[in-house]
């Protein structure tokens, strides 16, 4: 194995011993393979640890994890692969979670959690895993988080046996700060720095998961159709939706459909188709998947001027300046979204 390993509490951290809250490359599955790279585990304070790491997987990364009750938030600048989670058995596999860059997985294990992973050979894998554990997540003030979380929430992917993963991609200014703390942790020695920039992380993470909890005003009969709506919004990005159209696939009313969609997800429907569509958009520039007018096209809009615009508004840039930029460097002029509603998404 050439995978260089280093684990060190932070100066100011007052630990002299990093407790591991997830997996570790001490476990025999990273011991047992070929993988290259750098695995950091740092210590920020009692009951706060991050992983950084960037590797490049060898043979057989194929394996079981376990984690202590915690949430964790991480960041895949660069993945591929999918893990699951396992039930009380600790045989059967309940959900799949795919690993895709360019997006914040938060998973939420307050009895602790086990699952499997299989990342293929040649994968390079770069991120960040920050893990909070139970005691600290309620004195940061997220504690009735805990309780609000199921199958309904606007960011869920997968759940079982008392584990919750939710998904949602990067915003461009918490990007920026994710780069930095994944380089300061690299290559500087700026403890202080880095347990601000990881509180923040942390501070942004559950405005996300508050911003999007589920209305309670939302009828219970109505949430399945309101999710079966958001997720063909989501699978077919490109399709010419309209909310006649949609309000039939779901078997809703026009008028419990607008109404419903924006109480429980926050978005009315077309500013979530929006907002949709531009963030994949600029997730595959980014990657190089696909220049300007391919992705407009992948994403719905034909008039690769009129996507530009849209970019533009939402991004604070050109979609053409994120090409130029892919190689990695964080685009300064980005600002938060402002999801507007209107009638073209």
């Amino acid at each position: 194995m050439n995978l260089r390993v280093e684990q060190r509490a932070l100066a100011q951290s007052d630990q002299d011993d990093v407790i591991v809250l997830g997996p570790s490359p001490a476990d025999s599955s990273f011991s047992a393979t070929s993988t290259e790279g750098a695995y950091k585990i740092l210590g920020v304070r009692p009951g706060l640890t991050i992983s950084v790491f960037d590797m490049v997987i060898g043979a057989d990364f194929v394996g079981r994890f376990a984690t202590e009750p915690c949430v964790a938030i991480d960041f895949l600048f660069e993945a591929s692969g999918q893990g699951w989670i396992l039930g009380s058995d600790a045989e059967q596999r309940l959900s799949s979670i795919p690993y895709r860059p360019g997006r914040i997985y938060i998973m939420v294990a307050p009895q602790g959690s086990v699952g499997l992973y299989d990342v293929p050979v040649g994968t390079r894998f770069k991120g960040m895993d920050i893990r909070v554990d139970i005691g600290l997540w309620q004195k940061l003030g997220a504690g009735d988080l805990l309780a609000n979380l199921d199958e309904h929430h606007a960011l869920h992917m997968a759940s079982g046996n008392g584990t919750w993963v939710g998904v949602l991609p990067v915003p461009p200014d918490l990007l920026a700060v994710a780069r930095a703390l994944f380089d300061s942790a690299m290559v500087e020695n700026d403890d202080l720095a880095f347990e601000a920039r990881a509180l923040d992380i942390i501070n942004a993470s559950i405005a996300a998961m508050r911003r999007t909890q589920p209305a309670q005003t939302v009828p219970p009969r109505d949430r399945r159709p309101l999710q079966r709506a958001r997720d063909l919004l989501i699978a077919e990005l490109a399709h010419p939706w309209t909310l006649d159209d949609l309000a039939r696939a779901v078997g809703l009313t026009q008028k419990r459909l607008k109404s419903g969609f924006k109480s429980l997800y926050g978005f009315a429907v077309y500013a979530f188709l929006k907002e949709r569509r531009l963030l994949e958009a600029r997730r595959v520039i980014e990657s190089g998947e696909m220049n300007v007018t391919q992705a407009a096209i992948a994403v719905g809009y034909s008039n690769p001027s009129h996507f530009s615009q849209l970019f533009l508004r939402r991004f604070g840039v050109q979609p053409s300046r994120v090409l130029a930029l892919r190689s990695g460097e964080p685009v300064s002029s980005e600002r938060p979204a402002v999801p507007a509603s209107g009638p073209t998404p």
